[in-house]
C-alpha cells in the first residue's frame, strides 16, 4: 500500500511538472509570437539599395552606441568595434561607461536614478542605459561581441528594428530606434515595474532588463498597436535570422549584416544549467512523458491487494506484526518498521515463533485480528460498523446476478434519474461501500504498562451482548476487591443498604430451592 501511494504521489508530481511546463511554454510562445509581415525581407533591403532617388527617408540617426565599464576596451572587443567604425566612418560613435551612464541618468532621467543604482548586477545597468540613450538620441546599439559585415544604411528607413532570438521573442544585443519613439518610451517606463529579484543571476537579468523583458514589451506593443494597410509590418520591425546571422549556419545567412562572437561575459554558473535545459529540455520532456505513461499503465493493470485488516467504523485498522528480514526482527507498524533491540534473532515478545524460517521474510501477527470472513455475524458486530463484515458472500462483488442488477440500476438511474421510492436491498452495505476511510487506528503492544500486583477476579464473558450472563454479573464472583480502589471503601455500606446484588446459587441449586419452596408452601396449605 505504501509503495502504491508513493508511486501515485510521484506520478502526480511528474504530471504536474509536465503539464505546467507545457502550459507555461505554450503561453509564452503564443504571447511572444511574431507575425510574418513584421520580418524585414531581403527584397525590402534591395528595394532601399536600388532607391537612387531617396524616396524613403532615413528615420534612424547615424549614431552607434556601445557600453563598457571603462574607456579602455579589451583588445578582442576593441578590434571588432573598430572594424564597424571603419566600415561606416560617417556614423557618430558613443561609448557609455559606468560613470558616464550614471551621470546621464542623473542629469536627464533623475526619476530613475534610485532604481538604476539599486540594480544588483552591473549588466542590468548596462541593459537599462541602452534603452534610455536610444530613446534620447536614437541610433543603433551594438554589443561589443557583434561585428559588422555590411553597411547598415539600408536599415535606417524603419522606425524601430529588433532582432529575433531563439527560442522565442527578441534580443536586446542589437537595436535600432529613431529618437523619441513611443515604443522606447514604453520600454523605459516599464523598467521599474519589472524590477524583481528571481534569486538566480540568469532569470533575474533576463526578466528585469534583458531579452525576456524586451520581448514582453514587444508583445504588449503589438497587442495595443495593430497593423494598418499603410504599415502591414507595424512600427516595430523584426530582423530575421537570415539578416541577423546569430545562431545561423553559414548557408542560412549568406546576406547577414552582422557576425557574432558570443562573448556572454555577464553569464554566471547558472547559465550553464539554463543552456543544458535549452539543449536537452525537449528530450527530458519526452522521457518524463514515457515514464508517466508507463507508471499509469502499471497502476491500471497491477492487481489490487486486498487488505488483510478490517475497518472499524470507517477507520483502517493497522495491527503490529513481527517481521523477520535477513535474520533480524522488525516491528512492522504498517507504514514503517522499528528494529528490535539487540542483535538476537528472536523477537522480544512473549509470542512463540517458529524456530525455522522458510523464507527471508516472515510475518508473525502480534495481536489477534477479528476474522472478517465469519459466516454468521452477530447483531453487535453489525452495529459496530465493521466494513465488509456484514456481507455473507465470499466474493467482494457478490454473485453475477447481483452485478448485473447493479449495472442495470446504474444505467436506469443515469437515464431516468434516481428512484427515491425504492430503497436499496441492503442499505447498510451500500452505505458502507460508499464510506471513505476516516483515518487509521494503530494498535500498539503495551510496552510500558506497569504490572499490577493485585489480581482481579475474572468476570465471565459471553460473546452475545444481550444475554443475561453478560449483562448481569453473578454476585458470587464479586468481592470488595472486585471493585475499583476508589469504590472499595463504600462496598460495606452498599452491602448493608441492600444495594449490592444478592448472591445466587447455581442453576441446579436454584431449581432445588424452588422445589423446596413449593413443598413448604404445599405443606402449609395442608
Amino acid at each position: 500500500m505504501f509503495r502504491r501511494r508513493a508511486l501515485y504521489t510521484l506520478l502526480c508530481l511528474l504530471a504536474t511538472v509536465l503539464v505546467g511546463t507545457v502550459v507555461v511554454l505554450s503561453s509564452i510562445s503564443y504571447y511572444l509570437s511574431i507575425d510574418y509581415p513584421a520580418y524585414i525581407t531581403e527584397a525590402e533591403v534591395d528595394h532601399v539599395l536600388n532607391d537612387t532617388q531617396h524616396t524613403l527617408p532615413e528615420r534612424i540617426p547615424r549614431i552607434i552606441h556601445q557600453t563598457w565599464k571603462s574607456e579602455t576596451l579589451p583588445v578582442r572587443w576593441a578590434n571588432i568595434s573598430q572594424e564597424c567604425r571603419d566600415m561606416m566612418p560617417d556614423y557618430e560613435y558613443k561609448l557609455w561607461t559606468d560613470a558616464s551612464a550614471r551621470e546621464f541618468i542623473a542629469q536627464h532621467y533623475s526619476w530613475f536614478l534610485d532604481a538604476f543604482d539599486g540594480y544588483k548586477y552591473p549588466i542590468q545597468r548596462a541593459d537599462a542605459i541602452r534603452y534610455f540613450v536610444l530613446y534620447h538620441y536614437g541610433g543603433i546599439y551594438i554589443d561589443l561581441d557583434i561585428g559588422c559585415l555590411r553597411p547598415l544604411d539600408s536599415l535606417l528607413v524603419h522606425p524601430v528594428i529588433l532582432p529575433r532570438t531563439i527560442p522565442v521573442g527578441v534580443s536586446n544585443d542589437l537595436m535600432f530606434s529613431e529618437k523619441g519613439h513611443p515604443f522606447m518610451a514604453q520600454t523605459i517606463h516599464s523598467l521599474m515595474s519589472f524590477d524583481y529579484n528571481w534569486v538566480l543571476n540568469y532569470p533575474t537579468v533576463m526578466f528585469s532588463t534583458g531579452p525576456m523583458f524586451l520581448s514582453a514589451q514587444y508583445g504588449a506593443w503589438t497587442s495595443n498597436h495593430p497593423t494598418t494597410p499603410e504599415q502591414p509590418g507595424g512600427e516595430v520591425r523584426i530582423l530575421p535570422k537570415s539578416l541577423y546571422g546569430k545562431n545561423a549556419k553559414p548557408d542560412e545567412a549568406p546576406h547577414s549584416f552582422f557576425s557574432h562572437f558570443y562573448g556572454s561575459s555577464w553569464h554566471a554558473d547558472d547559465a550553464a544549467f539554463i543552456g543544458f535545459l535549452g539543449k536537452w529540455g525537449k528530450g527530458l520532456m519526452w522521457v518524463g512523458l514515457v515514464v508517466l505513461v508507463g507508471g499509469l499503465i502499471r497502476l491500471a493493470f497491477a492487481p489490487r491487494q486486498k487488505s488483510r485488516l478490517p475497518r472499524i467504523a470507517g477507520y483502517d485498522v493497522l495491527m503490529p506484526r513481527w517481521t523477520q528480514k535477513n535474520g533480524r526482527w522488525y516491528l512492522d507498524l504498517g507504514w514503517f518498521a522499528l528494529p528490535a533491540s539487540g542483535i538476537t534473532t528472536t523477537p522480544p515478545s512473549p509470542i512463540t515463533l517458529p524456530s525455522e524460517s522458510v523464507s527471508d521474510e516472515e510475518d508473525v501477527q502480534l495481536l489477534p485480528i477479528y476474522d472478517s470472513r465469519s459466516t454468521s455475524p452477530t447483531p453487535s458486530d453489525i452495529s459496530l460498523g465493521v466494513d465488509g463484515v456484514a456481507s455473507t458472500h465470499g466474493a467482494p462483488g457478490g454473485s453475477m446476478l447481483d452485478r448485473v442488477r447493479r449495472a442495470g440500476n446504474h444505467v436506469m438511474s443515469s437515464v431516468f434519474g434516481p428512484e427515491d421510492s425504492e430503497p436499496p436491498s441492503t442499505p447498510s452495505r451500500s452505505r458502507r461501500r460508499r464510506l471513505r476511510s476516516r483515518g487509521v487506528l494503530f494498535f500498539l503492544p503495551a510496552f510500558l504498562s506497569p504490572e499490577t500486583q493485585d489480581e482481579v477476579p475474572a468476570i465471565p464473558f459471553s460473546p452475545h451482548a444481550r444475554t443475561s450472563s453478560y449483562s448481569h454479573v453473578h454476585a458470587s464472583h464479586l468481592s470488595a476487591t472486585a471493585y475499583p480502589p476508589e469504590k472499595q471503601r463504600y462496598a460495606e455500606d452498599l452491602e448493608r443498604a441492600g444495594l449490592l446484588p444478592v448472591a445466587d446459587t447455581t442453576a441446579h441449586g436454584r431449581a432445588g430451592s424452588s422445589s423446596s419452596d413449593a413443598e413448604s408452601s404445599s405443606s402449609t396449605a395442608c
